[in-house]
C-alpha cells in the first residue's frame, strides 16, 4: 500500500488517523509541525500527505504549507490532503470546502472536514493515490 505523512499538531487526530490507515496496509509517518518542511517531506519520500490547516505558530501553516510543497518540482506532485476544523471550531464568515481547491489558495487534491469518519478518510485517500480509478 502507500506511505502517508500525517502533518498534524493534534495527537489524537494523528493516532486516530494512523490507526485506520494502518489498519488499510498503509505506512504511516507523522510530523506535529511544518518546522523544516520541504527537507522532511523530502526525507519521508511520502506518496500522500495528509495536512492539518491551523497549528498553534501559524493559524495558516498548512495553507502555506500546501503552496510550498505545490511550487517545489519534485514534492509538488505529492496529492495532499487537507484535513481541518477550520469550519467547526473557527468564527471565520466563510467555509471551506473541495470547491475552494486552487492552485493560488489551496493547491491540495481534496479537503476534509475534522472529524473525519473512517470510511470517508479512506475514500479520499483511494481517490488521491489512485485518480480516475
Amino acid at each position: 500500500m502507500a506511505k502517508i505523512l500525517i502533518i498534524d499538531d493534534d495527537q489524537d487526530i494523528v493516532d486516530n488517523l494512523s490507526l485506520v490507515l494502518t489498519a488499510n496496509g498503509h505506512q504511516v509517518e507523522s510530523r506535529s509541525n511544518t518546522d523544516d518542511l520541504l527537507q522532511e517531506v523530502t526525507r519521508a519520500d511520502p506518496d500522500l500527505i495528509i495536512l492539518d490547516v491551523i497549528f498553534p505558530e501559524d493559524p495558516q501553516a498548512g495553507f502555506k504549507a500546501a503552496r510550498l510543497l505545490s511550487k517545489n518540482p519534485r514534492l509538488g506532485r505529492i496529492p495532499i490532503l487537507l484535513l481541518s476544523a477550520v469550519n467547526q471550531r473557527s468564527n471565520l464568515a466563510f467555509s471551506l470546502s473541495d470547491s475552494d481547491i486552487s492552485d493560488d489558495f489551496m493547491p491540495v487534491g481534496a479537503f476534509v472536514d475534522k472529524p473525519v469518519r473512517p470510511d470517508d478518510l479512506l475514500a479520499k485517500v483511494d481517490d488521491l493515490l489512485h485518480p480516475g480509478g
